[in-house]
């Protein structure tokens, strides 16, 4: 059995319609294609000793016990390792529900399909599911099985905590969803932007971009904030800061016992110690605080309970009660038995998996024990309460109890006075007092701190009273009522016309005054400035223009390969367009038909808004079947005014586009609005370029119905030129010495077929081809693209490309001339590897007025060696004459 290859998805994807976030495992089963579960000799009693919660699974049968079931009456193993993938993934704390396993074309290979919820531990999970159906199925004893599998749960359990959003940034994130605004994760912290573009807002665990970074340095220093909140009116406890340990016990005794020492610029608790009651307990405090700062604040410790007040946006939005972690003597049990016994509270888990953490017994805790006169394995007498931090940090084990309720309006006002004092849009107030029912000026207490990026753990889910839904008001601060957190999105997707039709819309949106960004298969683009070069038409090129902040909409031109590697690289999109479904790329990644293609394409018409507009073709069958999976609405475009769906469309009153007397023409309903000649533009070439009329269609349909004004389209489609410029690759003609040259991508049969028939409607009497095929398509394809050569070009040069794809280029250039010996023409054959050699061939051997036609595979090299000749030859001319 072999892992051949794992792929996560992490946007809307072809597999499923609702799960966005997918692993994807193709796993060669080798000799257990012939061995399914009931061949296997005492696996099914293993698996259950092993794993006995899987009577959960219902699978097929949808019934408690119905994966047992399965396997009792024989399934294979990609389908029960699909199985385990999930229980692991539940049994480390991540439940999680959706799986499909699928044969592929290749005898013995499945894809086995999974839900995750962190990226790592889906991966992991992949590898450890197939380690454990190995080794139940060569008859390992279950004990070595068992301890694999606990290593496993806790393995996946570590990464988690490493990988995934903390609470705080965690509940920010869920509330933004909740409401519609998207997330992009931006390093694998907790940087994390909230909407698109030009409406973004950043996070970073509860800093905000609306947080003063001069209050962040106020309240990062300890010093600075008491000596601030004092001059204010603020009860603060007296303290000082000192640098060296000779100022120790002279400050000791300036304040008395007992007395807190901490690090002046530390948070959460690091490198705190309260309760230090003499000489020696001050030094090892002092030590622990010099770990995190040069300077250490001795202040006089109030007397009262810990308590945190969060403010956010000027107003006092919960308060919680913090303890220490701690236990109760029962004078039965030691030490070390009572905090066993506190961690097996159902509530405690690893990290932050749970509402509380489990207490972890490290030094600061042998300290507290060792404080007290007693070890771990001391009991506890009965009723005394031994505290095990020193801080009541929730991540260290500490309880929060939520007072919210209880608070006095004096102290609220006070709270939120200290906020706007410091200036933090999100404070964390923490306060020693007897309890925050009355004023801290009558009960004594003080305030000790202010934090910024404040915890939200404590008030999300205390261990008692109400959990406070805090992270809805910092969502409320950055996307007030009616402040938008998307801009439009414009998919486009298809097996031809892609790049033009992205670079059209382009064009006629940022003729309205929109700032643009877009994706095409050579580059990325801000406006009209190249951010990055190459083929970027994938999730990972979609996000970097959604991250920009200057973008106000995003034209992403969606690739087959892009949806296959990962899904989309957003949620959903305002604009899908489907320019048409033809063999290209057949015969890869498992998909092998026109069919699986289209599954593939529909990705991008299903991701459409329920505000939005699917764009699609009426005349592919394909295309216009995925009218059925969209959520928004449908407008179809057509060559023909007259098809039977743009018709019926027509009767019901639908919108459509059509080419009819040679206008581009919008149909509402039955009515007729004309929006220009295509003569009159130039992408079509006098209409004589149908495949570019079609984009033209697409495009004008997917502005109109996105808002854009006809006059703002019919500007945007008469300046729109098919130059190496606007358009690079697509029909982009140039004058060489006598030929004339033509640059164009098509890449495969279809788009070959539409560029030749283009050809055939100009005057060029002699006309000759230098082409190659990318070495991933199929023998088939490759032999086709070399009959529609000969059978409409009188000279062709075969060249090598740079796209070779696992494949020799004499193989490549062998199936090209075994097309072209099966089509009717004759044409002379020559084989020259190099590019620029090649191009120089065809040029310089042209006959007056030849065609030269490049089929690029790199468009911007071709465009250069073009020049590049063309510039010699102006040189030479200007030199002899």
């Amino acid at each position: 059995m072999e892992i051949l290859e794992i792929r996560t998805l992490r946007g809307p994807n072809y597999w499923s319609g609702y799960w966005k976030k997918l692993i994807i495992m193709r796993l060669d089963i080798g000799e257990y294609e012939d061995l399914p579960s009931d061949k296997l000799d005492g696996f099914y009693g293993r698996m259950n000793e092993v794993m006995p919660s899987l009577l959960t699974h219902g699978c097929s049968y949808g019934e408690e016990g119905g994966f047992l079931r399965r396997v009792q009456e024989g399934t294979w193993a990609g389908h029960i390792i699909e199985h385990f993938a999930l229980e692991l993934q539940t049994l480390a704390g991540m439940d999680t529900g959706y799986g499909r396993t699928r044969e592929t074309g290749e005898r013995g290979i499945y894809n086995v399909v999974f839900s995750y919820h962190e990226e790592e531990v889906g991966r992991y999970a992949a590898r450890a599911s197939v380690r454990l159906f190995l080794g139940l199925a060569e008859g390992k004893p279950t004990d070595e099985i068992k301890a694999e599998v606990a290593d496993d749960i806790q393995r996946m359990r570590e990464i988690r905590e490493e990988v995934r959003f903390g609470p705080s940034t965690g509940s920010l994130v869920e509330e933004a969803e909740s409401r519609g605004i998207p997330y992009i994760r931006l390093n694998d912290q907790s940087l994390v932007q909230l909407g698109y573009g030009v409406h973004q807002k950043r996070i970073q665990a509860t800093t905000t971009a609306n947080t003063n970074m001069i209050a962040v340095d106020i309240a990062g220093n300890k010093h600075a904030t008491k000596t601030l909140l004092g001059d204010m009116g603020v009860p603060v406890p007296k303290g000082y800061r000192i640098r060296h340990e000779e100022e120790l016990e002279e400050t000791l005794e300036r304040v008395g016992f007992p007395v807190v020492i901490k690090p002046l610029d530390g948070n959460h608790g690091k490198g705190a110690t309260v309760g230090v009651k003499s000489i020696e307990e001050a030094r090892v405090a002092w030590e622990k605080a010099k770990e995190y700062s040069r300077w250490v604040i001795v202040e006089k410790q109030l007397v009262g309970a810990d308590f945190r007040a969060l403010v956010v946006n000027n107003r006092l939005i919960a308060v919680a009660k913090r303890v220490p972690a701690h236990v109760v003597g029962d004078g039965k049990q030691t030490i070390q038995e009572l905090i066993d016994e506190t961690n097996s509270d159902p509530r405690r888990g690893y990290g932050h998996e749970n509402v509380l953490t489990e207490i972890d017994i490290d030094s600061q805790t042998m300290r507290c024990i060792r404080n007290a006169g007693y070890e771990l394995e001391s009991v506890l007498p009965k009723g005394e309460v031994l505290y095990l931090k020193t801080t009541a940090n929730i991540s260290t084990g500490g309880t929060a109890i939520d007072v919210t309720d209880e608070v006095h309006p004096e102290n609220v006002f006070l709270f939120e006075r200290i906020a706007r004092i410091i200036g933090l849009d999100v404070a964390g107030v923490d306060i020693i007092a007897e309890n925050v029912s009355e004023p801290l000026h009558e009960s004594g207490g003080g305030i000790i701190e202010v934090n910024a990026a404040p915890g939200f753990r404590m008030h999300l889910a205390p261990s008692e009273g109400i959990g406070r839904n805090v992270a809805e008001h910092v969502i409320d601060m950055l996307f007030p009522p009616g402040a938008e957190s998307r801009i439009p999105i414009f998919s486009i997707t298809g097996t031809n016309g892609k790049t033009t039709t992205t670079r059209l819309i382009a064009h006629i949106l940022k003729g309205t005054g929109r700032t643009v960004g877009f994706t095409t298969t050579d580059g990325t683009y801000i406006q009209n400035q190249q951010i990055v070069r190459g083929d970027n038409t994938g999730p990972v090129s979609a996000q970097l223009v959604l991250k920009d902040p200057t973008v106000d909409v995003a034209v992403l031109e969606t690739a087959r390969g892009g949806i296959i590697r990962s899904g989309l690289g957003f949620d959903h999109c305002d604009i899908g367009v489907v320019l048409n479904v033809a063999a290209d790329h057949l015969g890869m990644k498992d998909v092998n038909t026109l069919e699986d293609l289209a599954r593939v394409k529909s990705v991008v018409p299903r991701a459409v808004s329920k505000a939005g507009f699917a764009v699609l073709n009426a005349e592919d069958p394909l295309v216009y079947k995925m009218k059925e999976l969209v959520d928004g609405k449908v407008v179809c475009f057509s060559m023909d005014e007259n098809n039977p769906t743009i018709k019926r469309r027509a009767e019901r009153g639908r919108v459509s586009c059509v080419y009819e007397n040679g206008y581009v023409t919008i149909l509402k309903g039955k009515w007729k609005v004309r929006v220009e000649k295509a003569t009159n533009i130039p992408l079509t070439y006098g209409g004589r370029a149908e495949f570019m009329v079609q984009n033209v269609l697409a495009a004008t349909l997917a502005c109109f119905v996105h808002g854009v004004s006809i006059e703002d389209i019919r500007v945007g489609l008469t300046t729109f030129n098919a130059g190496t410029a606007q358009t690079p690759g697509r029909l982009n003609f140039t004058e060489v010495g006598h030929v004339t040259v033509l640059m164009d991508y098509a890449h495969n049969p279809s788009g070959f077929q539409g560029l030749t028939k283009f050809i055939s409607r100009l005057p060029n009497k002699y006309r000759t081809v230098v082409m190659n095929v990318p070495g991933d398509r199929r023998d088939e394809d490759i032999r086709e693209m070399g009959e529609i050569a000969g059978n409409n070009f009188d000279r062709i040069v075969i060249r090598a490309g740079n796209y070779l794809r696992g494949r020799e280029a004499v193989d490549i250039a062998a199936l090209i001339q075994e097309g072209i010996a099966r089509s009717e023409g004759e044409p002379q054959v020559r084989v020259i590897p190099e590019s620029r050699d090649a191009i120089h061939h065809a040029i310089k051997n042209g006959r007056k007025g030849e065609l030269v036609v490049t089929l690029a595979d790199v468009v911007p090299d071709d465009i250069a060696y073009v020049q590049e000749i063309r510039d010699k030859m102006l040189e030479e001319q200007e030199a002899a004459g």
